[in-house]
């Protein structure tokens, strides 16, 4: 169990949503992590979690997407990859970006989600790649409370974008709409990553 898996289910449960994990048999280690961490979520297979779950988040390397059979997802697939060096090996493999020291990145070939550009069919939206894990925990505020940072939502399924973000608002963070054409100001090396914006910063950055 990744410290950013970890760190967003944190959110999600405290949220008060239904939180299922994906369940791996073969891993006791992980299945013991999981009911120390997140001891108020379940574990599913994956088929099973790709036919009832309304959002599935995906905090992985870039990498293990090619062992994910994403086809026939019902629900909105969140993409929170990122696209790391090969040769670089520490919190980059976590895809926690919690690191003080800059992180190289390749550009992504694959569009702003190699899930979407996999799946074409799918509702994809990209965010919550952009923060690292101990800032998520630190940072979730109510709506309307002053500082509250925001974070960026990236798709151009409008519809599923709107969804995200109102979950996005619910676990603590401003959402910011962004179409996938401005995907790389939340992709490493982007002026977004690893940046505390809130609302009026973002639209700065963006305008």
């Amino acid at each position: 169990m990744g410290k950013l898996g970890t760190a967003i289910g944190r959110l999600v449960a405290n949220a008060g949503h239904e939180l299922f994990l994906l369940s791996r048999p073969e891993d006791s280690i992980r299945e013991l992590t999981i009911s120390v961490m997140l001891p108020d979520s379940s574990t599913l297979p994956l088929e099973e979690m790709k036919q009832i779950a309304d959002i599935i988040i995906l905090a992985v390397p870039q990498s293990a997407l090619a062992d994910l059979d994403l086809d026939k997802t019902r629900g909105i697939i969140v993409d929170a990859t990122n696209a790391w060096e090969t040769t670089y090996t520490s919190p980059a493999l976590d895809n926690s970006a919690d690191s003080s020291e800059p992180m190289e990145s390749k550009a992504n070939p694959q569009g702003f989600s190699p899930i979407a550009t996999t799946y074409p069919n799918l509702r994809v939206v990209k965010t919550l790649n952009h923060a690292a894990y101990t800032e998520l925990t630190a940072e979730a505020r109510q709506a309307g409370e002053p500082g509250r940072r925001a974070l960026g939502v990236v798709s151009d399924d409008p519809a599923a974008q709107k969804i995200v973000g109102e979950f996005i608002d619910s676990i603590g963070f401003d959402p910011y709409l962004l179409p996938s054409a401005r995907a790389q100001i939340i992709e490493p090396n982007g002026p977004a990553f690893g940046a505390r914006l809130e609302l009026a910063d973002w639209k700065k950055l963006t305008k």
